[in-house]
């Protein structure tokens, strides 16, 4: 199932207003929360590889796994929406590589993310190739966005069940009100 992007905006802007401090999280916060998680996903991958492969060493189970992408996702969206622009419609790209791989171009994708937005905290007019940094951002997002849903593929994970309940448990635990329907 496909992550509702419209409805992933719409509740994460109704939460934010909700939440306590939100207008503390500036760009530089958003991007942080990105890199954040996205390691956090990239962690958990790996720790169901360990399992997988009998490494030893504690390992995740693919639950973990979905929860780690619900909160990419939903922290990718916070950032676009910080940008004033939409979070760039997604796609399995990566039907070849193996879950190892794609966290590896998670990685990447990540790294030049965080990069434009720095070109852009820091003022810069364009970022490589001439381009804007908002324009340079949004496709770091869209490569972001096609990894991650890769990977949920890869592992036969739910991308936009994932997302939905990673929402729901969140807004549970900090007593909020706004949910996501799946």
């Amino acid at each position: 199932m496909s992550i509702d992007l419209k409805r992933l905006r719409a509740a994460n802007m109704e939460r934010q207003e909700e939440w306590a401090g939100k207008d503390k999280a500036d760009l530089e916060f958003r991007a942080i929360e990105v890199a954040d998680e996205a390691g956090e996903l990239a962690g958990a991958v790996k720790k169901v590889l360990r399992a997988q492969r009998g490494i030893a060493g504690s390992t995740m189970t693919l639950e973990n796994v979905a929860q780690e992408i619900g909160d990419t996702v939903i922290s990718m969206d916070l950032l676009a929406a910080e940008l004033k622009i939409e979070l760039p419609a997604h796609a399995c790209l990566f039907d070849e590589a193996t879950p190892g791989q794609l966290v590896l171009s998670l990685d990447s994708a990540i790294g030049n993310l965080s990069y434009g937005v720095l070109c852009k905290l820091n003022g810069e007019a364009d970022v490589q190739g001439n381009l804007e940094p908002v324009e340079y951002i949004h496709r770091r997002l869209a490569s972001a966005m096609n990894v991650v849903c890769s990977i949920a593929h890869a592992l036969g994970i739910d991308a936009g069940q994932a997302v939905a309940e990673k929402f729901n448990q969140t807004s549970s635990k900090y007593g909020l009100q706004t949910r996501l329907a799946a």
